[in-house]
């Protein structure tokens, strides 16, 4: 794949993943990485959603898949109308950048509370993902405390999902 095509498919992997949020479809189960084509050994990393610990993604497939939908859905409970309200993206030859405001209105204060997050994706020659990082700041600890009513940082795999779980429980909900 030239320079010119892995930039195009950059851009339009970082606007998959943000139109998804915007219309708020992921917390129905829609998919943004249709678009996203992953290396079997690609590794994802979050200092807050994962601790020390960087994990093959082909190794968690279900979850991995799932905890998007879940993590929406539960944001959803709280915050109806939790979206991105700022989305930007850097593309590169070796992958991109994204930066996103994510905001919501608590539906029993009228609060409106947010956080940042930052992704960094890289890609191989082919453009398959072999490396997504995530990071968060602050304001997010605050946020979970309302959405789940636990923060992280989380440690392991399952640690946050395992949340994600136990307050869609709480609702009577699955995904």
């Amino acid at each position: 794949m030239n320079l010119e095509d892995r930039i195009s498919l950059h851009n339009r992997m970082a606007r998959a993943y943000g139109d998804a949020y915007l219309r708020q479809g992921v917390q129905d189960g829609e998919k943004f990485v249709d678009v996203w084509k992953f290396h079997p050994d690609c590794m994802y990393a979050s200092p807050y959603f994962t601790g020390d610990e960087a994990f093959k993604l082909s190794e968690f497939p279900e979850e991995s898949a799932r905890a998007s939908t879940m993590e929406a859905k539960v944001y959803s409970l709280r915050f109806p109308d939790w979206k991105p309200v700022d989305f930007k993206h850097w593309p590169a030859d070796n992958g991109f950048v994204m930066k996103t405001r994510w905001q919501g209105t608590n539906n029993d204060t009228g609060a409106v509370m947010g956080f940042y997050s930052y992704s960094f994706i890289d890609t191989d020659d082919n453009g398959d993902v072999v490396r997504w990082e995530t990071h968060v700041n602050s304001e997010y600890s605050d946020f979970l405390d309302v959405a789940i009513g636990v923060h992280g940082p989380f440690h392991g795999t399952h640690e946050y999902t395992d949340a994600l779980d136990r307050r869609l429980a709480e609702e009577g909900l699955t995904v």
